[in-house]
C-alpha cells in the first residue's frame, strides 16, 4: 500500500513540473521581440551593363617564318628571351645561295668591264664618226651594244638583290624589341616556306579580344569606355573599345572587338597574354531592385534575404539573383517593390520571430 501511495505521488509530481515547463517555453517564446532596422524596398536607376568575354593578346605581335626550304643550323633563343631589333634569333643553313651570290658577284664584275669597255668604243666611234672616219652603221652597232652591256650590268645587280633578299630568310632576325613567346623548331629541324618558327610579341601594350553577341552589336560603338576584370588583378582594368568588325561572316554571328586596355602602374605586372577576361559595357540606364550583397543569406544552392512580412515577423525569401552593381545585386524574382527588407538586427534571426523595427 506504500508502494502504491509513493508511485501516486511521483506521478502527481512529474505532472506538476512538465506544467512548470510548459509555462516557462510559453514564456520563452512570448520573448521580447527581436530589435531589426528595416528598409522599403524601391527601383533604383542604374546604368545598363552587358558583359563580354574575351582573352588578352598584344597589340604587337608576330609568328616569323620562312622562304627558304633547309636544314636549321642555329636557334640562338628560347622561350622568354628578351630581344631587339635587328638581333639574330634563327639561321638556316644556305651554302647554295652563297655560292649563287659569289657567282653573281662575278658576273656583276663581269658586265661592269664589259660596260665600261663598250662606253669607250661608243667614244671614240661617234669621234670616228664626226671627222667622217667612220660609218653609220659602225656608229649604229656601237650603240646597240653598249645599250646590251648596260642591261647586262643592270640584270647582274638585281640578280645580286635577289640572292641579299633570299640570304635574309635565311637569317631570322627580330621585327621589333620584344620577347620570345613561343619556339617551334630546334636545330637541326628542317625548314619548309611558310612553316612557323618562332612567335614574338612586344611587350608593354596589350589589348583584350572580345567577342560580342548580335543582340547587342548596335549598343556598342568605338570608343567607348569599359571595365575589364582579369582574376590575377583584384581591381578593374579601365579600357576602351578600339575596334568593332564590320561582319560576323566568318565569326559565328558573334562580332570581333578589341579593347586597348589603359592599366594602371599596379597592374601592369600582372597582364599576360592568353589569360581570360570578362568585360563590363556600361551604357544607357534602366530600373532594377537592388538589395545589399551583405544581406545575402547562402543555403546550399538557394538565395535569400530577411524580410519584415505583413504580421511583423521575420520571413526569409528565396530570390534569384542577377547583375552586381558595386556593393548590391539585382534581384530578379523573389521580392518586389514595398517589401521591407532586414538591414540589421539585434539577435539570430528565424522564420516567424517577433520584430520590433527601430
Amino acid at each position: 500500500m506504500k508502494s502504491l501511495n509513493l508511485i501516486i505521488v511521483t506521478i502527481i509530481i512529474g505532472m506538476a513540473m512538465q506544467a512548470c515547463g510548459a509555462k516557462q517555453s510559453d514564456s520563452g517564446q512570448e520573448g521580447t521581440a527581436i530589435q531589426v532596422e528595416a528598409e522599403t524596398l524601391a527601383s533604383s536607376t542604374v546604368a545598363k551593363k552587358f558583359q563580354y568575354t574575351g582573352s588578352v593578346a598584344s597589340v604587337n605581335q608576330s609568328t616569323l617564318s620562312t622562304r627558304l626550304m633547309g636544314q636549321i643550323s642555329r636557334v640562338l633563343v628560347r622561350e622568354g628571351d628578351k630581344v631587339s631589333r635587328g638581333q639574330l634569333l634563327i639561321a638556316i643553313r644556305s651554302n647554295d645561295i652563297q655560292a649563287k651570290e659569289k657567282q653573281v658577284e662575278a658576273n656583276i664584275i663581269q658586265a661592269q668591264a664589259a660596260y665600261k669597255h663598250a662606253k669607250e668604243d661608243f667614244s671614240r666611234i661617234t669621234a670616228l664618226y664626226k671627222s667622217k672616219s667612220a660609218t653609220q652603221k659602225e656608229l649604229d652597232d656601237i650603240t646597240v651594244h653598249l645599250a646590251m652591256t648596260k642591261a647586262q650590268l643592270e640584270a647582274a645587280q638585281k640578280a645580286k638583290d635577289e640572292v641579299v633578299e633570299m640570304l635574309s630568310y635565311a637569317n631570322i632576325r627580330a621585327p621589333y624589341d620584344g620577347v620570345i613567346t613561343q619556339k617551334f623548331v630546334d636545330s637541326g629541324d628542317m625548314a619548309n616556306p611558310g612553316m612557323p618558327l618562332l612567335a614574338i610579341e612586344a611587350p608593354g601594350l596589350f589589348e583584350v579580344r572580345a567577342k560580342i553577341p548580335e543582340s547587342e552589336i548596335y549598343k556598342v560603338e568605338k570608343g567607348d569606355t569599359v571595365e575589364v576584370f582579369i582574376d590575377a588583378c583584384k581591381q578593374a582594368i579601365k579600357g576602351s573599345i578600339s575596334h568593332i568588325s564590320p561582319s560576323s561572316r566568318f565569326s559565328g554571328s558573334q562580332f570581333d572587338a578589341r579593347i586597348a586596355l589603359q592599366p594602371a602602374e599596379d597592374q601592369k605586372d600582372v597582364i599576360r597574354s592568353g589569360v581570360f577576361a570578362h568585360v563590363q559595357h556600361f551604357k544607357g540606364q534602366e530600373s532594377k531592385l537592388l538589395v545589399p550583397n551583405d544581406r545575402i543569406v547562402k543555403r546550399g544552392q538557394l538565395m535569400g534575404v530577411w524580410t519584415v512580412s505583413h504580421a511583423g515577423q521575420a520571413l526569409l525569401r528565396w530570390v534569384r539573383l542577377g547583375k552586381t552593381y558595386g556593393d548590391k545585386i539585382e534581384v530578379l524574382s523573389g521580392l518586389n517593390e514595398g517589401n521591407r527588407l532586414i538591414l540589421s538586427a539585434e539577435g539570430r534571426l528565424f522564420d516567424g520571430a517577433k520584430l520590433q523595427i527601430k
